[in-house]
This record gives C-alpha cells, structure tokens and sequence, in this order.
C-alpha cells in the first residue's frame, strides 16, 4: 500500500513538473518579436580584425577552423576573408566568406545550426562571382541555398547566377517553420576537382546573411492536415498529420460505435464527418481547406477484436506445402517466387523449392524455400494477430558450412515487425539469429514466444545476405528454410500487459524524453530507421535525442525484458 501511495505521489509530481515544463516551453517559444534575428553572426562581421573570438572571429588569417567558425558550425573549402586585395570589398563591414573555385567531391560549403520557434521567417544573402559563369553548362549542380531539419530538406533555393563580376546581389524569401525545431541553413557550390573541374570552378562569395522572425506560423490555404484525431475523447494510438487510413480493434461483441473528432491544423478548414453504421464498419472525415476546394479524406476502420483460441495457427501456408498453383496455397509450379506465395507477401532472391538430387530434402511435405548464394534474400508474411502470447518455431539447413560475420549486420535473421501507425515503415520488434549450422544439410529447429499486446498487423521475416559476384560475404552459400508456425498460446498474464504498457512522453519529441511504465530500466538504446546504434543510457528513465536527426528512430528498454517501440524526433 505505501508503495502504491509512493508511485501514485511520483506521477503527481511528474505530471506537474511536466505541465509546469511544458508551460516555459510554450512561453518561450512565444516571446519572440518581429525582427528578432535568428542566425549567429549574421553579418559575418568581425571588426576585430586579428581577433580570435569565437562569436566575432577566426584565426586571424582568414581560415575557418574547427573551432572557432563564427557561429558558422560547418564549413569546406571555405575562407573567412576581409575587404580588399584581389577578393574585392565585402558588402557587410568587414568579413565574407569566399567558396574557393574547387573543393574535392564535397564541393564547398559553409552551414549554420539554429533553433527556431514555431513561426514565419524572412531571409536574406547576398552573393557575387570573381568571374561570370553559366549555371547551366555542362552537369555541373547549380549553387545552393538550403533550409533543412536533420537529413530532411524543407527548402532549396538556387542563387542568384552572376551576370557581372565583383557584383553583390541580394536574394530573399521566407521559410514557414510549422513546430520549433532545429533548423541548418548551408551555401553549398561544387567547382569539380583538378583535373576534372565544372564550369563553376570559380570564386563565389557569400556576406550578409540573415534569417528573421516575421509572424506567426499560419497554414496554407489549402492544407488539409489534421492537428488531432480522437476516439471517445483520447487521442487515436499512430496518429499523425498525414495518415489517411486507421484500422482500429474493439472488443468482441461491440455494437456502439466510437465518436470520432477531428481537428484541422488551418482552423479556417472544415471538417465533415460520416459515422460508421455498424461495427465493423467505417467513419469517413472530409477535411475541405480554407480554399473550398482543396479535400482529403481519412478512413477509420471498425472491426471486433479477434479472440484467439489456444492451438491456433496464425500463418497462411505454414508449412510452405503445395505442388498447386492455387493463390492461396501455392506457385505457378515452376519454383520460382512470383507474388503468389502461398500466403507469402513477398521475396527475392530465392525459389520455393521441391525435394531433388540437387536440393536435398524438405522438412515438410514437398516444398521450401530456398535462399541463393548470392545478393540480398528474404521472403515475409503479414498477419492479423489477436493480444495474446505466441509460440513461434522454424527449420533450417546449409548446404554447406559457414560462420557468421563477426559485425552481425548479416547474420540471418527471424524477424517479427510492426506498423503501427500505418506509415509503411516495419519496425522490429523481435529478432532472432537463425542458428549458425554445424553440419551439412542437417535440418535444425528453432523456437520462441511472442508477445502481442494489441489485435493488430505483425510481418514475420527471413532474409540472409551472400553479397555480390564482386562482393560475396562468407554467407555466399544456399539457404533452406520449412515448416514455419506462429501459433496461439495464451492470453497476456498482468505481467506482460503491464510490461508492454509502458509510454513514452513527449513523442514526437524534440529532445529530451521519458519513459512510464517500466520499472528497473538497465539501458536505453536508440536506434535509426536502418538499425544502425545512435545512442544509448544506463539505469535511467530518460534520454536526450536533441542530437538526433529528423525523422523516426528506434528506441529500445531493457529491463530484463527488452521492449521495442518506435519514436519521431521532428
């Protein structure tokens, strides 16, 4: 009982230091004033001349080092040059930066980090060419000014090609940040490298940058985007501004069905919406922008949650038997993998195999899959599964010995995934290394549990990597998988619900977030969309992702138990 009163008393804080939190942020993000310039060292100035200032300055004669870049965070094959001599006069004070005439295959450029507001922006530069050149000869890629957020470019404009020399030209326009973010501004020019210079192989200079608050952020006229998306109250699980199409499970026997409410983004939108008539069924929004014409329509589909019953078989075609053509349970007899794999959504790289002299024999009756020796393999299925515990089981064999690689990026995998917001992206959930062989054509088994909180869409996966005729990996040998099952074992017991309930707050989130629900956190790791490691936190509920770029990552809790959700970092 006191511990429950100690948890219930934690959460109050939490709730109010996050609410309290929340409210700085919002006024913070709000205190700006048109005007306000955003950019460090906007003019590029430094009156100092030989000054060393980190905020002013660099190292005297002009070199952008690491260090000391003028808020400038990013640069390559740039100077940070001052009036005079063969360069010319600078349009601000006394500093521009000059964009050398080649600079290798990352060409040259100079970026700068800020962190902007929700809002609308004015920018302004100014540019001038030490010689007349033609942005269109040749393959060569036209100078650029680029707005991005991470690795995700909002907005790219091309500078202003010269017609004089030793002429400043002013370029402006405006940015419209919809959520505060960090935001990198970068000049970018690609000269060639000696040898095999572009015709832009000539001096740019760049001065007098500038990045300013003008309002507040306002949407288009003719956005449809939704801010929120309810059911009876609570924002729907997955959702997202984009999303058109939601497949929602209710309990068994539900006959009521859910108010749904929609709220647009442009306020000036109107929202029009169509209740299901019966479960299952579906409740259609129109959203019809400011503009009267401008619609798009989102889909919320109703349907019963499926009870599993213990036993039950959950994959189309589990023991990849047929010697049919039939779509449900077969090939076109042939062995090749087309669309139609017996319940098998897709693959690459392998046949569906028979018994043979050359293939050795199948687990099961007369079919399997076989991966090549060479290039990416993988053959999946996607099933709805009702909440409940599952056993998985699987064989395989080699038709010759191989050790996996040491990085573990290629080792064969059984992967079970999910989409849960609808976005196209599976996100592993679970993954197990198929068992390395020890001896020739020697089937081996493998199994395992999986537990699955909610009715909804899982993809199980196999794949092996041989590499390429140029590139073989050690793995460059055949592969044979048969007698794959996913089967009902058992409702979730509290354990497993309460594990598998945990949240994370904020998401999307901008830097910091936390983790509810989860007792005895040993680490937090961080993962991109590709798998790579990002980051990772020992014996915390919390983890800083601000350095993160833009976009969904992976997030994993280990508390004995690992937990895999997905996060979006905006």
């Amino acid at each position: 009982m006191i511990k429950k009163i100690t948890q219930n008393v934690t959460k109050l804080i939490w709730r109010n230091s996050l609410f309290a939190f929340a409210l700085l942020l919002s006024m913070t993000a709000n205190s700006q004033e048109v005007d306000d310039e955003y950019l460090l060292n906007p003019g590029i100035n430094s009156t100092l001349g030989t000054s060393t200032t980190p905020s002013t300055g660099v190292d005297g004669n002009g070199a952008m080092s690491a260090s000391n870049t003028a808020g400038w965070t990013e640069y390559n094959s740039v100077a940070y040059i001052d009036s005079g001599g063969t360069d010319g006069n600078c349009h601000s004070e006394d500093r521009m930066f000059r964009l050398y005439k080649k600079g290798g295959t990352l060409g040259q450029f100079v970026a700068q980090t800020v962190t902007l507001p929700a809002g609308n922006y004015n920018w302004s530069f100014w540019t001038k060419w030490g010689a007349v050149v033609d942005y269109n000869a040749g393959d060569a890629e036209k100078p650029e000014f680029t707005i991005s957020a991470g690795e995700t470019v909002l907005q790219t404009t091309i500078t202003t090609q010269p017609n004089a020399i030793e002429t400043w030209v002013e370029q402006t326009g405006v940015f419209n940040n919809q959520i505060a973010r960090d935001i990198t501004i970068k000049f970018y020019k690609y000269g060639g490298v000696t040898g095999n210079e572009s015709n832009l192989n000539q001096l740019m200079f760049v001065d007098d940058v500038s990045l300013k608050y003008a309002g507040p952020y306002t949407y288009p006229e003719d956005d449809t985007s939704l801010s929120d998306l309810t059911q009876d109250g609570a924002t729907i699980a997955g959702f997202t501004e984009s999303k058109t199409t939601y497949d929602i499970f209710l309990a068994g026997g539900t006959t009521v069905v859910p108010t749904i409410a929609a709220t647009p983004n442009n306020s000036n939108a109107t929202i029009a919406i169509t209740d299901a008539t019966s479960i299952p069924g579906t409740t259609t929004i129109i959203i019809t922008a400011e503009d009267g014409t401008t619609t798009n329509t989102v889909s919320i589909n109703f349907s019963e949650q499926v009870a599993g019953v213990v036993g039950q078989e959950f994959l189309t075609n589990p023991n990849i038997n047929t010697t049919a053509t039939s779509t449900d349970t077969g090939v076109d007899g042939s062995g090749n993998m087309p669309a139609n794999l017996g319940g098998w959504g897709s693959g690459a790289n392998g046949s569906y195999a028979p018994t043979s002299d050359g293939n050795g024999d199948c687990h099961s009756e007369d079919r399997m899959f076989k991966f090549f020796k060479k290039n990416d393999a993988f053959v999946n299925q996607t099933v709805t599964l009702p909440a409940g515990t599952y056993d998985w089981s699987f064989w395989t064999r080699w038709a010759a010995l191989v050790t996996w690689d040491a990085e573990g990026d290629v080792k064969p995998k059984f992967t079970i995934m999910t989409d849960d917001d609808g976005d196209g992206s599976w996100t592993a959930v679970q993954t197990t290394i198929t068992t390395q062989p020890t001896a020739v054509n020697s089937w081996v088994q493998q199994t395992g549990t999986y537990s699955n909180d909610i009715s909804r869409q899982v993809r199980i996966k196999f794949s092996k990597s041989g590499g390429t005729t140029a590139e073989p990996t050690n793995l460059q040998e055949l592969m044979y998988i048969d007698d794959v099952s996913l089967i009902f074992a058992s409702t979730l017991s509290v354990s497993e619900e309460e594990l598998m309930s945990f949240s994370i707050y904020p998401n999307p989130a901008t830097d910091l977030i936390s983790i509810s629900g989860v007792d005895n956190i040993k680490s937090i790791k961080v993962y991109s969309i590709l798998g790579s490691s990002e980051k990772e936190v020992f014996n915390t509920n919390q983890i800083d992702i601000s350095e993160l770029s833009s976009g969904i990552h992976i997030i994993k809790v280990d508390n004995g138990t690992v937990t895999t959700k997905k996060i979006i970092k905006q």
